[in-house]
């Protein structure tokens, strides 16, 4: 509230009350006169109602003074909401969502490619390795295809771009409270077992969680962190 309509409002409560308190004094003078004592009550209730009359003008003046107030105020807080709007609109206008959605677009295709680009090392070399006769050849039949390079296995099929790019998907829906978010089965994949590390929680106790909002909150989190620092 303004200082000029709590003013305004305050100056007609002053002028009700003046009229209030001049009509008990009108009111004592005409019982009075009812009575007969009409001389001197007579006139002091003519210049009561003089004094009313100019009081009730006063209180019309400051009836116009609280509603231009009112209507100033009024127009100050739909300026002020508009203003809010414009903010928190413009803060996720079509242009920002324009840009994040091209980034999402981009850091999915980088995912998928990493994934393409695993599955076919796995193939590709897989294929080396059985024409070289190579114990490195862990399976080569379906519905396995395993090679062992340096202690790890990599498995055809073990990182689908679909898969991780559905579980990115389904985390961050999870944590956005939204609806329709793409199914991922039961369990966490190795590479969310490994983001969750990061920030330090263990293979075991990822398992766990992994069905759990609170696993989809912290995955979510690591990547926050990531693109924070990466600003």
């Amino acid at each position: 509230m303004t200082t000029e309509l709590s003013k305004a409002q305050q100056e007609l409560a002053d002028n009700r009350a003046e009229i209030a308190e001049l009509q008990g004094l009108i009111d004592g003078l005409e019982e009075k006169v009812r009575n007969g004592e009409e001389a001197e009550e007579a006139q002091q209730l003519g210049e009561q109602y003089g004094l009313k009359r100019l009081a009730e003008l006063r209180q019309e003046a400051a009836e116009r003074k609280l509603a231009k107030a009112e209507a100033a105020e009024a127009a100050r807080r739909r300026g002020e909401a508009e203003d809010a709007a414009r903010a928190d609109l413009g803060a996720a206008s079509d242009e920002v969502i324009a840009d994040r959605f091209v980034a999402a677009m981009a850091a999915l295709d980088a995912l998928a490619g990493v994934c393409v680009q695993r599955e076919t090392a796995v193939r590709t070399h897989l294929k080396a390795f059985v024409e070289l006769g190579m114990p490195n050849v862990v399976a080569n039949e379906n519905p396995q295809f395993i090679i062992r390079v340096d202690a790890t296995k990599f498995e055809v099929g073990e990182r689908k771009a679909q898969d991780l790019v559905s579980r990115v998907i389904n985390r961050v829906y999870a944590v956005r409270g939204l609806s329709g978010a793409p199914r991922i089965g039961i369990g966490s994949s190795p590479v969310e077992r490994l983001v969750a590390a990061r920030v330090g929680v263990g293979e075991q106790e990822a398992r766990e969680q992994a069905d759990t909002s609170g696993f989809a909150e912290l995955l979510v989190s690591a990547a926050r962190q990531v693109e924070e620092a990466g600003r």
